[in-house]
């Protein structure tokens, strides 16, 4: 073996030019070698990355969408409730249960999106997603709680003169209400603030720059009113009388009609077309 071994080197060697181009041409392709290994899986990473990204850009722009209908739809509730509207009861009401319509059909479309797109998504993609719909929920709750605790106290009266429209739903100046009655409204506007002001954050990391500028304007607008939600509440809830539920204010109030304190059941009874 040691013989045959000794010819073999003594034949490769036996010109020294030839020789020399070949260690040359080894060398360049045990480099090659190395380039493609090392680049290799680089490359395919890049080429499954351009594969998926058109999808994992509709992952980005359904969770915009979604957190700009979130704020736009609480927004809108806190609108006909909290803020100084002079707009009929009946009204008031159909804008507020169509804001929840709205949130409503939004999150069922976000899930569609999902599921559709999430096998695309990457890490980033899915804690985005999971974010996103833990606000979608948040937002249906603090909708339906916000309807449900200032419709469960307001004054409800059903004029007898539906042309000039003595109807009203509201709170009278130092209207009695509970303790925790404003706790869990305050509790509710500012849960949500905080979790629209985080998924922002979110939201901008996963999207493009060019997208992210595109979105600013949305974003800042969306932003400065869903920080406004709290400040809403708190103005509301200060022109009210908060007391211990068992105080005797509290237990004498002015109950107004004994009747269910729905959306449908209060628009049911101020419209008069029926």
């Amino acid at each position: 073996m040691q013989g045959w071994w000794a010819s073999f080197v003594g034949w490769m060697t036996r010109d020294p030019a030839w020789w020399a181009a070949f260690q040359v041409g080894a060398l360049f392709f045990a480099l090659g070698l190395v380039c493609v290994l090392a680049l290799l899986p680089w490359w395919l990473a890049r080429v499954e990355r351009a594969r998926w990204q058109p999808m994992r850009r509709m992952l980005a722009l359904a969770a915009l969408q979604a957190h700009r209908d979130c704020g736009e739809n609480v927004v809108a509730l806190s609108r006909e409730f909290f803020r100084e509207n002079g707009a009929a009861p009946l009204e008031r009401l159909i804008r507020a249960r169509r804001a929840i319509e709205l949130q409503a059909a939004g999150a069922a479309r976000f899930a569609r999106l999902v599921t559709v797109y999430a096998p695309a998504g990457d890490k980033r993609h899915a804690a985005l997603l999971a974010d996103t719909a833990a606000l979608v929920g948040l937002a249906e709750d603090t909708l339906a709680g916000l309807a449900r605790l200032y419709l469960a106290q307001a004054t409800v009266r059903v004029g007898a003169n539906a042309v000039h429209g003595d109807d009203a739903l509201g709170y009278a100046p130092a209207h009695p209400v509970s303790l925790g009655f404003v706790a869990e409204m305050t509790a509710l506007a500012d849960g949500f603030a905080e979790a629209a002001g985080a998924h922002r954050g979110r939201v901008e990391a996963v999207l493009g720059r060019r997208a992210r500028k595109r979105a600013r304007a949305d974003l800042e607008r969306i932003g400065a009113d869903v920080a406004m939600l709290g400040a809403d509440v708190r103005r509301f809830c200060a022109r009210l009388q908060p007391v211990d539920a068992d105080c005797t204010t509290y237990k004498m109030r002015e109950r107004g009609e004994r009747v269910a304190r729905t959306l449908d059941g209060l628009i049911a009874r101020f419209d008069r077309r029926w």
